[in-house]
């Protein structure tokens, strides 16, 4: 039994972009097949050029990813979180603490950045989740159900985010 067929396309140029489908379709599973997360059985997935089966960790800096359950280490500080997320990315250590700042700044969350994260509302811990995914400056962001789990204002504070962050890329 095949999850996902004969997928082909390309995102040519800056936007915003949707994969539809009912659900059970596979778009998680395409998702994470672009972002390295699962190894396709066949065919071949490009970032910026580079294949993701033969030069992962390079196609992988090019990423920025929220999968559907994005795990969050609870224990630690956002600050704390989101240096590892970038130091797990490779960022060189001195590029990182600025790297941190932008990221809670584009995400709203500055003012908790040492506070632990089991202390966040469900809105900020999916604002620090997003944080993550951008933290190393990434051309391309996957967001797999962004606004999952949220109030109505919180859905439209984070589609206004994802557009914003579209800009910058």
């Amino acid at each position: 039994q095949w999850a996902v067929r004969d997928v082909s396309f390309e995102i040519p140029r800056r936007g915003i972009y949707g994969l539809l489908g009912s659900n059970g379709a596979g778009k998680s599973t395409v998702m994470n097949i672009m972002c390295g997360v699962l190894k396709q059985t066949e065919g071949e997935v490009f970032i910026k050029g580079v294949s993701m089966r033969e030069n992962p960790v390079e196609a992988k800096r090019y990423i920025g990813f929220l999968p559907q359950k994005a795990p969050l280490h609870t224990e630690m500080t956002v600050d704390e979180y989101l240096y590892h997320c970038a130091d797990i990315r490779l960022m060189p250590k001195k590029e990182i603490p600025a790297a941190i700042d932008r990221a809670k700044e584009k995400c709203g969350i500055t003012h908790f950045s040492k506070r632990q994260i089991c202390n966040l509302s469900g809105g900020y811990q999916q604002r620090l989740r997003i944080a993550q995914a951008i933290v190393h400056d990434p051309k391309f962001v996957v967001l797999d159900e962004p606004t999952n789990g949220l109030d109505p204002n919180q859905i439209v504070e984070i589609r206004n985010l994802v557009k914003e962050i579209a800009v910058d890329r």
